[in-house]
């Protein structure tokens, strides 16, 4: 992982760029930080790395996957419950609220994702993705969102003109099914939840950016897909969980599909951004009836932090007119 690190991911990250007379800009990080305990999981990180991106990344929006309140309880799993550094965890919120990151929201479950930013918080409301579904029973743990409506705006601005809904979340790690059953799983069961109240309670654009513990066939040839069908399949995993595709019905775009720029060589999803040596964070976005989200450009960031590594979206906003 460490040696694809090197000779695959680039290390710079290109500049934000500004707001236009025709558009505004928001920039995004995702990244699961498997709780500061390092790629294998047994080893505490430090927030300075996790700090310096951020810094170098000027972003308006952070979403962190796995991403514990703790201290570590006696219930949490091995090797994360021996390893959390929860003083780090600590720094890194106190460190990112004198960056000027001082909303930081956490779902409420065990494997929990922290949304930070600079811009102001309309609302926010928390959902719980695992309440009704026929593996409920079967898991060692739930997931759940938090939606937060975030005003990008002039100060004076009290409209719903320049808003976007952001769902911060993380899709559960086991699903539960395979063969002809792949899409009634776990998965797609919370997918539906969290689709349910966007189509219910979201307020302008929609981002949905996150670790989906699923790659998407589309992404590889057939030579990498039998290696990562094999894989899969060795640990009770489906090919296809069917969460993309009840996204794109619901109207999101996954941001590689659309990007302007990236800074890997080809024009699909990056080369991996789990130790696995698959892609399975995805960014997707949908737009409103009042703005058309694009994206200037997605980059992936080189790091050992953590199992997964961070990726980078800018999404700008264009005013539909309305005829």
């Amino acid at each position: 992982y460490v040696e694809q690190l090197r000779t695959v991911i680039p290390s710079p990250l290109p500049r934000a760029e500004t707001s236009g007379d025709d558009h505004q800009m928001l920039r995004i990080v995702q990244w699961n930080l498997n709780c500061l305990c390092g790629v294998d999981g047994q080893t505490a990180q430090t927030a300075t790395e996790i700090l310096k991106i951020v810094e170098r990344s000027t972003a308006d929006i952070l979403l962190f996957q796995e991403a514990p309140a703790g201290p570590a309880q006696s219930w949490w799993w091995e090797p994360w419950r021996s390893t959390f550094p929860a003083r780090e965890m600590r720094r890194l919120e106190t460190s990112l609220k004198r960056m000027g990151y001082t909303t930081q929201l956490r779902t409420e479950c065990f494997s929990q994702t922290l949304l930070c930013t600079n811009l102001h918080v309309r609302e926010f409301q928390h959902v719980q993705l695992d309440i009704q579904h026929a593996y409920r029973f079967r898991m060692e743990e739930e997931r759940a969102a938090v939606r937060a409506v975030l005003h990008f705006g002039a100060k004076d601005d009290t409209s719903d003109d320049n808003v976007i809904s952001v769902y911060a979340t993380h899709f559960h790690h086991q699903n539960f099914t395979l063969g002809a059953e792949s899409k009634q799983g776990v998965r797609q069961a919370e997918a539906k939840v969290l689709l349910q109240h966007v189509a219910e309670a979201s307020v302008g654009p929609v981002l949905v950016a996150t670790d989906f513990n699923q790659a998407r066939r589309r992404d590889y040839d057939a030579e990498e897909w039998a290696v990562i069908a094999k894989g899969v399949f060795s640990v009770g995993e489906p090919e296809d969980d069917g969460v993309a595709e009840l996204f794109e019905e619901a109207g999101f775009r996954c941001a590689y599909d659309m990007a302007k720029k990236r800074n890997w060589p080809v024009s699909k999803a990056p080369p991996f951004t789990h130790w696995t040596g698959t892609t399975v964070d995805y960014p997707y976005i949908r737009s409103s009836a009042k703005r058309r989200v694009g994206v200037d450009g997605v980059y992936i960031v080189n790091s050992g932090v953590s199992d997964h590594l961070p990726i980078v979206t800018d999404i700008t906003f264009t005013p539909i007119t309305q005829l």
